[in-house]
């Protein structure tokens, strides 16, 4: 199947359950009306709401019927069992009340709206796409609507002073799952630790046992026998729902400037390049100095595939480093040189396509010569005296450590296998068993690269504080018309592309920010390159639970129950994932209007929603549906792709067409769910592997070195940042000399042991 270049973020494999029901909006204005309009609906309300429900499950039936994947098949069969489970109030009739913690982070993306915080942080209300005003203290759109449709009340026992989920989580454990002294029902935390908290302590529901119960829930597990696996411990006991940002498509992405790859590589030599300011070189090649490799990309339509030929006897940093002055000018003409020699004048004039488009064909030092190319010319790019030595490179999106996280994420361009991994920093190795980065040479190699990298100002300086931009990078970089490129998600990124986002450069009507593939690597060792990423969508690190004590209440465990399975149905995926119907364009009957997408029919977003989304959250649709929706939080379902579809910059959708359909086409490899993969590069890592209480009660006592020192979790800290700033040496209170560093992380840290009790785990799940 081609994507067409109108369309964007349509992976070929993607897994999309089909949504038909419309879930019936609920109004609020304050706490009281968000509760009242939760246990009522006008009569009116629910034959709209129920026309609109039959006339999309009509056309989502239709699309389910012509999906071919596996994964939609699954989605449709999901589809099948929510229409004999529809959880309409209608069916519901008792009242029920849980206590729920429920977050993404802070107080402005909670279940409730907060005064001065988040959506409210400017206005003393919120006038929703739905016609609703809501106000400090009311459940945000979709809380309501679930309390709603469900006919339960929910009651916020989320505490206002914890931040992460990870802290939520521990000081429930502390609390015995109780707040203010009553019991919590239903709570959020990372999939490790509420597995190892339910199989050593009890202390939560085992949903396997309750799965007759969650038709939809028990469909998808299933159809989806990898994801079941994912998510239970060594005696089968499954400790939670799974969130699914997205499921079986390619989630981050090299995102770079092409306007200014253009500039600098296309048509004739500009007679403009910088001169004035020098690179002193640290990089040295990383690959081979001889390479002669057919390399897989698409044609033109992107139809099919053809290959380009990377051959050369001379590596470009090579040829870089031995320029009597490495320049704007001098850098530029060598790239341009090599690139003419090195795959014959395949790229013509439009060098550029090496790197952005169907062609792409670079490798990771043709990348590290460009990014030189681009440091070196501040002025030429920009137009600014001043920005000389100003432009970025490589940069992270923020300085927290979970951010930094993807610099880690880009040692892939080496060939690192693991840095961006499901799980911690784990892999399968050639022999079918787990690997981890943190203990490979590989590693090594790639943390050095990118200290040359450093030194030579292509990453971004002290990127672990607030010195740039406050830490917001992206904001700062983008505005000021500086940042060259970033390892990151497309749609988030992407926003700065149109004119009137506040981050937009000023008056740079050429600015085009957008996604290109990986670089390619000689992933076997074998001389042949191609692109392949690890960044593939599966079981999110975080996932919401029942509290086992909760089972001493009937009514509460149905009603838990009830809502568990409803967000795998097609109501509660759609409102969870779309939000309520009042936010959604509707057609003339007063049905919900719906648009082909991934060969299903999905709901449209309305216009008003659309334009809350530019205005209000500056086109970043995570930001709006959080901060006003309540939406995309980390509890138990499978995020729809094609909300985020409609919510691309325009000018990024041919970047993104040409890396989806380079998936489809097998241009661009990846890690898959398959179960009977011969080739282990291919195998995806589970997101929690099935440990026995012996297990994890090591994990949890004997590896809190290891934890401390190489971690990418947020308000944590990691040492390559250390390395990679001032190079190999002591950091906290270890030795990581670069002849030192994989004696002391295998063996000091013991990550040797921690490999050994994953591998005891992966074993039983096979």
């Amino acid at each position: 199947m081609k994507f067409k270049k109108s369309m964007l973020l349509v992976a070929a494999l993607g897994c999309v359950m089909p949504l038909a029901a419309c879930a019936p909006t609920v109004a609020s204005s304050s706490a009281a009306k968000s509760e009242s309009a939760a246990s009522s609906t006008a009569a009116s309300s629910t034959a709209a709401s129920s026309a609109a429900s039959s006339s999309a499950a009509a056309s989502s039936s239709s699309a389910a019927a012509s999906s071919s994947s596996a994964a939609s098949s699954s989605a449709a069969s999901s589809s099948a069992a929510s229409s004999s489970a529809a959880s309409s109030s209608s069916e519901v009739l008792e009242k029920v009340t849980l206590n729920m913690s429920v977050m993404y982070q802070d107080t402005a993306t909670r279940m409730k709206f907060y005064a001065s915080k988040g959506a409210l942080a400017k206005d003393s209300s919120y006038s929703g796409a739905d016609g609703v005003t809501y106000e400090a203290g009311d459940f945000k759109p979709v809380w309501a609507a679930l309390q709603k449709n469900l006919n339960f009340t929910i009651n916020d026992v989320t505490s206002t002073s914890d931040t992460t989920i990870d802290t939520a989580f521990g000081n429930l454990v502390l609390n015995g799952f109780k707040a203010n002294g009553e019991l919590v029902n239903i709570a959020q935390g990372s999939s490790t630790k509420i597995q190892s908290e339910g199989t050593t302590n009890k202390t939560i529901l085992d949903l396997s046992q309750y799965l007759d119960q969650m038709p939809n829930f028990k469909k998808f597990l299933t159809e989806n026998p990898v994801v079941q696996k994912t998510i239970v411990d060594a005696n089968g006991a499954m400790y939670y729902a799974p969130y699914f940002d997205g499921f079986d498509d390619i989630e981050r992405m090299l995102l770079v400037r092409q306007d200014w790859v253009e500039k600098l590589l296309d048509g004739d030599l500009p007679t403009t390049l910088d001169t004035g300011v020098s690179i002193t070189s640290h990089y040295t090649a990383f690959t081979p100095e001889s390479v002669n490799s057919q390399v897989a990309v698409m044609n033109e339509a992107e139809t099919a595939t053809t290959t380009v030929t990377k051959k050369h006897t001379a590596n470009i940093i090579t040829t870089q480093n031995a320029l009597t002055a490495m320049n704007g000018q001098t850098l530029v003409k060598a790239l341009r040189d090599y690139i003419d020699a090195t795959y014959s004048n395949a790229y013509g004039t439009k060098r550029s396509q090496l790197f952005c488009g169907y062609r792409s064909a670079y490798d990771v030092d043709e990348l590290v010569a460009l990014y030189r190319c681009v440091k070196a010319n501040g002025v030429y790019l920009t137009g600014k005296a001043d920005n000389a030595t100003a432009i970025v490179p490589l940069y992270p999106r923020e300085n927290t450590n979970d951010r930094t996280g993807d610099l880690w994420r880009f040692t892939q361009f080496f060939g690192v296998r693991g840095g961006e991994s499901r799980k911690d920093f784990l892999y399968v190795g050639s022999d079918g068993k787990l690997q981890d980065a943190r203990g490979d040479q590989a590693m090594v190699n790639a943390l050095e690269k990118m200290n040359q990298m450093y030194q030579e100002g292509l990453i971004l300086a002290d990127f672990t504080s607030a010195t740039t931009g406050k830490g917001k990078f992206e904001q700062y970089l983008q505005s000021n018309n500086l940042g060259f490129s970033t390892y990151d998600y497309d749609q988030t990124q992407t926003v700065y592309n149109d004119a009137d986002n506040a981050y937009h450069p000023t008056g740079v009507d050429d600015y085009l920010f957008t996604s290109i593939l990986p670089a390619v690597a000689d992933w076997r060792n074998d001389g042949k390159y191609f692109h392949y990423t690890e960044s593939w969508r599966s079981v999110k690190t975080e996932g919401w639970f029942i509290t086992a004590e909760t089972a001493k209440d009937s009514a509460k465990l149905a009603r838990s129950l009830k809502l568990f399975d409803y967000l795998y149905g097609e109501e509660g995926n759609r409102l969870m994932s779309y939000g309520p119907d009042g936010y959604l364009a509707k057609n003339t009957d007063g049905s919900i209007k719906t648009m082909a997408y991934q060969g299903k029919q999905v709901p449209v977003l309305s216009d008003d929603c659309k334009k809350q989304l530019k205005d209000l959250a500056q086109g970043n649709y995570t930001n709006y549906y959080r901060y006003w929706l309540g939406a995309t939080y980390p509890v138990g379902y499978v995020k729809q792709q094609g909300m985020e579809y409609q919510t691309v910059s325009t000018k990024a959708q041919p970047g993104l067409d040409d890396i989806n359909n380079a998936i489809a086409l097998k241009v661009l490899e990846h890690v898959n769910f398959k179960s009977d993969n011969t080739d282990h590069l291919y195998d995806i890592v589970p997101t929690t592997l099935a440990f026995n209480e012996a297990e994890q009660t090591q994990l949890t006592s004997n590896f809190n070195d290891l934890s401390t020192c190489i971690n990418n979790t947020k308000g944590k800290s990691n040492v390559w940042s250390n390395i990679v700033m001032t190079g190999f040496g002591s950091y906290s209170n270890f030795d990581f000399a670069k002849d030192k560093y994989l004696t002391t992380v295998n063996t000091t840290l013991n990550l040797t042991g921690f490999v050994a009790i994953q591998n005891a785990a992966f074993a039983r799940m096979k």
